[in-house]
């Protein structure tokens, strides 16, 4: 399958106002008249309806606008569960479309700031994860709202971040005052997090918040006071943002949590349930290393999220 090959079984993209009055008014003449239009004809009887569409009273074009919205609820819930296809001349596999989240690589409102992320056309031939890093996710931005809504987790805390990516994330740690935040990711990965740090740098400028980028790669990641740069100290807080999607790098990743946490450390992790077999792994293997809390966003911090996300805020279980 090429790269820009579509999936029939694919959610259907939700249609506008414009398409649905089109459609109404094409079932119309459909009825009155046993007509097949040719090409020509299509599209003037298009442009037709378009200027009617656009002729209508606020009123007449509300039911439209209804049904648009509704169309537009239904393909991010489908969008949620849906599973892309694995391409099989390359292993990649096609990446989701849509957000659930608004976001604008211009600039998004964050806290008492403005948050900049630059992100970029990723490659599945990058990295282990399949270039995924380059992207922001909807689960990242569960997390960003998480510690917009509930500061107090990241705030004076020493912070490590698995799988940062483009750096929202660590990026927000910094803006709501933890102490320290070191975000890692792989190697490909890092050139475009710490532009994306260097961009919202003046946000927390006037502070003593010291934020790092590091390479960790699950496989083989670094110990964890080469990783904070000293000894005797330890993470207070680790973040980790829907990185679960690959079965193979779910067992990295827990040796992974399991050599950076400590019975005191926090761990919080913004997960979108897709296959079952990295559901399955996964949950088994996190509920078999820490005691875990599915966070219910909406009561804790009035956060609305689909349901296929969980945000898990998880403690190592007592030894």
């Amino acid at each position: 399958m090429s790269s820009d090959a579509r999936d029939p079984n694919a959610p259907k993209k939700p249609l506008t106002a414009l398409d649905f009055y089109a459609q109404a008014a094409r079932r119309k003449e459909d009825a009155a008249k046993d007509v097949t239009a040719d090409d020509t004809q299509t599209q003037a009887s298009s442009e037709l309806y378009e200027l009617e569409f656009n002729n209508l009273s606020d009123a007449e074009k509300a039911t439209w606008y209804k049904l648009a919205r509704r169309d537009k609820i239904r393909y991010k819930k489908e969008m949620a569960t849906y599973e892309p296809p694995v391409d099989s001349s390359s292993g990649c596999r096609l990446l989701l479309m849509g957000r659930f989240f608004p976001f604008d690589s211009e600039g998004i409102p964050f806290a008492d700031t403005t948050l900049t992320i630059k992100e970029t056309q990723n490659s599945c031939h990058i990295g282990e994860d399949g270039g995924t890093g380059l992207n922001v996710w909807d689960g990242a931005q569960l997390l960003l709202r998480y510690i917009e809504k509930v500061p107090n987790i990241v705030k004076n805390k020493r912070v490590i971040e698995l799988g940062s990516g483009c750096g929202i994330v660590g990026v927000a740690a910094a803006i709501c005052g933890c102490k320290e935040v070191i975000m890692t990711d792989l190697a490909y990965a890092l050139p475009l997090m710490r532009e994306n740090v260097d961009i919202n740098r003046v946000a927390w400028k006037d502070t003593d918040v010291v934020v790092s980028c590091k390479e960790c790669d699950w496989f083989q990641p670094p110990p964890v006071d080469e990783l904070l740069g000293h000894y005797d100290s330890k993470a207070d807080v680790l973040l980790v943002a829907d990185c679960v999607w690959l079965s193979s790098l779910i067992a990295p990743l827990l040796r992974t949590l399991k050599l950076y946490t400590t019975e005191s450390t926090d761990v919080f992790i913004t997960y979108q349930q897709r296959g079952k077999e990295a559901h399955d792994l996964f949950m088994e293997g996190i509920h078999n290393l820490f005691d875990v809390v599915d966070v219910d966003t909406l009561k804790e911090a009035d956060l609305a999220k689909p349901d296929v996300f969980h945000l898990l805020h998880c403690k190592r279980k007592v030894s």
